[in-house]
């Protein structure tokens, strides 16, 4: 497909997919591309009012396996819990947290785990707690992984790790098991020197689970993707460098044998961890920075968020652009969930609804609107002197002058022939 910049849907994407969109303003929007009728409408899930200048979506994450639970977090110290309902209602809880901004949300075993720009790690006890006073009456329990944090990433598959990175080499890659008190159990080991026997710089902006809790990668904004294993050594066992002057990673997905990557140039890539020499697809259709990647349940469509303020699907495998949508603000996080039938039938009756209130408020435009009068605007009219005689004796006397010269010439002409 074409490179484009207007809203599109393939015509091979059938899948029943919705998305959530996080932007930098601070709204969150709900996306259904699965709509035939208008598969680019969008509705916020918040007020809009309501939003400030430290609104700004920094953490998107589904809190739950079934994917009916959101949780949000910005670049203030509160994080939003949104409850999905069968009927497409949702229902927001709002909790303080000790830091901002919020760079990772998870939850295990009904607590909420935070992870904050400053190195540290906050978990809230969520007991079917309801009144507010008694939720800050609860001390959370503060983990410390060193002075900068990047990313925070739980694991699908063993919900009670976590891993952290950010940048310089005290705040490399770190897992920790929040089933025993949040223990720390590995800590990445950085590569040996250069040539120049110097250290290689360290930034790890964003981290995924491969295969397990065991594999981990990471990318960084200094143009590197890392390969871990857990169970054989603390330092990489694959690494991927780009030698392109400006190649920063920002974002990464892993699935299976591969991991998505994409850069603050608008490049979005894909590498095979069984040979990290170089890369197997490249994903085109970006024209900013892609700040977020989400892989829905079955690995085959890849969902981006881009600075360009559109948010897209790909095919994984075809590298095909599927849908793409312009969501009016930079995107910051993106989320990718199966629809229900439950909520794809309300969707298709709230898709209904619109129809209507088009139909009347184009009938509302159509009857004109009766103009207030202005009192002082129309006593000057009144005084002001008509011109109109003056105009029509002025445009007479022209008619006049412009006859009496084709009189005159017509007569020289003839004169001339006899």
């Amino acid at each position: 497909m074409k490179w484009t910049t207007a809203n599109l849907k393939h015509a091979n994407y059938t899948a029943k997919h919705e998305l959530f969109v996080g932007t930098h303003t601070g709204s969150f929007k709900h996306l259904v591309p699965a709509l035939e009728k208008n598969p680019y409408s969008q509705s916020n899930l918040t007020d809009v009012a309501a939003l400030d200048k430290e609104s700004r979506v920094t953490a998107l994450a589904f809190g739950n396996e079934a994917q009916t639970e959101i949780l949000l977090g910005r670049a203030k110290n509160v994080v939003e819990v949104h409850s999905l309902g069968a009927s497409g209602a949702s229902r927001t809880r709002h909790i303080n947290v000790a830091g901002a901004p919020i760079v990772g949300l998870a939850r295990y075993n009904n607590k909420l785990i935070a992870g904050f720009s400053n190195g540290k790690i906050q978990t809230t006890s969520l007991d079917a707690v309801d009144d507010e006073e008694e939720e800050s009456a609860a001390e959370p329990v503060l983990i410390t992984t060193g002075d900068h944090m990047d990313h925070l990433r739980q694991c699908s598959t063993a919900r009670q790790i976590v891993a952290t990175g950010g940048k310089a080499r005290q705040n490399n890659l770190k897992i920790y098991d929040l089933s025993a008190d949040g223990k720390q159990i590995f800590s990445s080991k950085n590569l040996p020197n250069d040539y120049l026997q110097l250290e290689v710089p360290v930034w790890d902006s964003d981290i995924g689970f491969v295969d397990g809790p065991s594999v981990l990668a990471t990318c960084s904004r200094h143009g590197y993707v890392r390969l871990y294993d857990t169970r054989k050594q603390r330092r990489p066992v694959a690494h991927f460098a780009s030698e392109e002057h400006g190649m920063s990673f920002a974002s990464l997905v892993a699935n299976g044998h591969y991991i998505y990557t994409g850069t603050t140039m608008g490049v979005l890539k894909a590498f095979d961890t069984r040979r990290m020499k170089t890369h197997v697809h490249t994903y085109k259709g970006f024209t900013g920075g892609i700040s977020d990647l989400y892989l829905d349940e079955t690995g085959k469509y890849l969902s981006s968020a881009s600075l360009d303020r559109y948010v897209r699907v790909h095919d994984a495998d075809s590298t095909v652009l599927l849908y793409q949508c312009y969501v009016k603000s930079k995107a910051t996080k993106v989320l990718i969930n199966q629809l229900s039938q439950q909520r794809q039938l309300s969707e298709d009756d709230n898709e209904a609804e619109p129809e209507v209130q088009t139909q009347e408020s184009i009938r509302n435009k159509r009857e004109p609107k009766a103009t207030p009068l202005d009192a002082e605007y129309e006593d000057m009219f009144e005084q002001m002197a008509t011109v109109g005689d003056s105009d029509d004796e002025a445009n007479e006397q022209q008619m006049t002058v412009a006859q009496k010269r084709k009189a005159t010439t017509q007569s020289q002409k003839s004169k001339k022939k006899k």
